[in-house]
């Protein structure tokens, strides 16, 4: 598989305008006063129809354009709605859709629970994505009674409901790799700023007269760090690539894609808690809040077993016998 990485004019002008909005409107200092993310501006900005086609109101770009987005959304901790939007667009019936995309009716992410759904930020979504194993099920929650429950950490909304009005349904294979890709491109997103982190912490927190980053161990744990992040990236742009273009091994970058971002955003996010020492166990510290996503984001869905995919291996080549001594 051979293919530039080299980001295109289209795809750099996408993540300027993207870098820009989300820096003006939701900074991760918002996290601190709480409450929900209005996503107004990125329902504004195009975010849930950005890989539609033409003909379903979107702007025709791809899964790869899509992605970098998402990895970006990670970085700023963006709720889980935004995710739940993107997916939603693509099962929903194109009257719902075009609510959606335009921000009008909005989604939230949930997984079952003893024949109930539970929420995830849904307390004002009219509609539920339920990631339920293999299948990605759309149902309206508008009408529906829910019961709060405590969230991850107390900073997480949960809540319950009872059976609801399916409106979608889809366990084909396409849907479940572009959630797999959309889920990873945030974690590693959340990976990313989690390395930030403790690198700049690292630069500034002085101690024995040095900054920390002076020393081995903090500069292992930075450089670990780093490459885990650099791996995810490099496999979410052979994932996305590979579900764009319909390879047959597309299945298989996505499962392994998925299987390598829940891990390396949840480690770079526990060092980054490690590096900055006390402090990062504290609620003023923004580290703990990339640890809670990582774990949420690795809940959605049921990760594929992807040593039973077909995988972009090179053929078997056959001993020549020419080079074997006659017996």
């Amino acid at each position: 598989m051979t293919c530039d990485l080299n980001r295109t004019e289209d795809q750099r002008q996408i993540l300027d305008a993207a870098e820009a909005m989300l820096q003006a409107a939701y900074p991760v200092s918002r996290l601190q006063d709480g409450g929900p993310d209005d996503l107004a501006e990125i329902a504004a900005f195009g975010a849930y129809a950005l890989a539609l086609p033409e003909e379903r109101g979107g702007t025709g770009f791809s899964l790869v354009e899509e992605a970098l987005l998402h990895s970006l959304f990670g970085r700023a901790l963006i709720s889980t709605n935004a995710l739940a939007a993107a997916l939603a667009a693509r099962l929903a019936p194109d009257e719902i859709a075009d609510a959606i995309i335009d921000g009008s009716m909005s989604v939230c992410c949930a997984l079952p629970n003893r024949g109930r759904a539970m929420l995830i930020d849904g307390a004002a979504a009219e509609l539920a994505l339920i990631f339920d194993g293999d299948t990605l099920r759309l149902a309206r929650i508008a009408d529906t009674a829910q019961t709060p429950a405590d969230g991850l950490g107390h900073g997480l909304a949960i809540s319950f409901t009872d059976p609801v009005h399916e409106i979608a349904a889809s366990d084909a294979a396409q849907p479940r790799a572009t959630a797999d890709v959309l889920i990873s491109a945030q974690l590693l997103g959340g990976a990313e700023a989690a390395r930030d982190l403790a690198v700049d912490y690292a630069m500034v927190r002085q101690q024995f007269g040095k900054p920390i980053g002076a020393f081995q161990a903090i500069k292992h744990h930075c450089a670990n760090m780093a490459i885990g992040a650099e791996m995810v990236s490099a496999q979410l742009d052979m994932a996305a690539i590979a579900l764009r273009d319909g390879r047959a091994d597309a299945a298989f970058q996505a499962a392994a894609l998925r299987r390598l971002a829940g891990r390396v955003a949840l480690d770079n996010a526990r060092i980054c808690i490690q590096v900055h020492g006390g402090i990062g166990f504290s609620a003023e510290a923004p580290a703990h809040h990339y640890v809670k996503r990582a774990h949420l984001l690795r809940r959605l869905g049921q990760a594929p077993d992807f040593l039973a995919l077909a995988a972009a291996l090179p053929p078997l080549t056959p001993p020549n016998e020419a080079h074997h001594a006659p017996s």
